[in-house]
């Protein structure tokens, strides 16, 4: 994103980094290799765990469509009161999956909550728990929030281990179905206090300018 633009919408010029990772708003090269990625997150077997996103899981070229979509109407929506993030997740300068982190009444509530995918070739690598780490950092570190929320579709252990991993404690479940199947989501929080101590090392945040706050109602 051009430096003109981002004086205009501060978030295109937000980077968080760790050691192998860099996560930002995607631009125009990074939406082209999700939406090829977002063909590779498929189960390999039946009774595999799914992820929570419909979506993803649509035909081509639907299921690129409404990536596109998704990130398009998170960015014309955004307001302080209730704004979604999503931010690319690229491994040497390449967009492998995407990490959001969203919240509503920030200003007040200071919770957030957070959800990611990888391609399947990336997975088993520690770049989940990485880039959940990064948003960790911007959310407790930086935009000040109290507690940070997620979950999982029952069944999906690699996503409660990097939660249980990185401090969260299990916060209760809900049923509901899914075209037409019973499904079982389990919720897990993490609060700052319990965030502090297990803190990410090599981790950093660039562009969180005071603009920049003001979008997520964090000044």
């Amino acid at each position: 994103m051009s430096e003109e633009l981002a004086e205009l919408w501060p978030l295109f010029a937000l980077r968080v980094k760790t050691p192998r990772l860099e996560l930002a708003v995607p631009d125009n090269r990074d939406l082209l290799n999700l939406a090829r990625a977002s063909g590779d997150i498929q189960p390999s077997g039946e009774g595999e765990p799914r992820y929570q996103k419909a979506y993803l899981y649509e035909p081509s070229p639907g299921r690129e469509r409404q990536l596109l979509q998704r990130h398009w109407r998170a960015l014309a929506h955004w307001r302080p009161a209730s704004w979604d993030l999503h931010l690319a997740i690229r491994l040497d300068g390449l967009a492998i999956g995407v990490q959001n982190i969203w919240a509503t009444d920030f200003t007040t509530v200071r919770s957030v909550e957070t959800g990611s995918w990888i391609a399947r070739e990336h997975q088993g690598k520690g770049y989940g728990t990485e880039s959940r780490a990064a948003v960790l950092e911007l959310a407790f570190a930086h935009l000040r929030a109290l507690e940070a929320y997620t979950s999982f579709v029952e069944g999906n252990s690699a996503s409660e281990r990097v939660s249980r991993k990185l401090g969260y404690v299990y916060n209760g479940r809900r049923v509901y179905s899914r075209n037409g199947v019973r499904a079982v989501e389990h919720g897990m929080l993490l609060e700052a206090s319990r965030w502090a101590p297990r803190r990410s090392a090599g981790i950093s945040v660039e562009g969180i300018t005071p603009a920049c706050l003001e979008l997520f109602g964090a000044e």
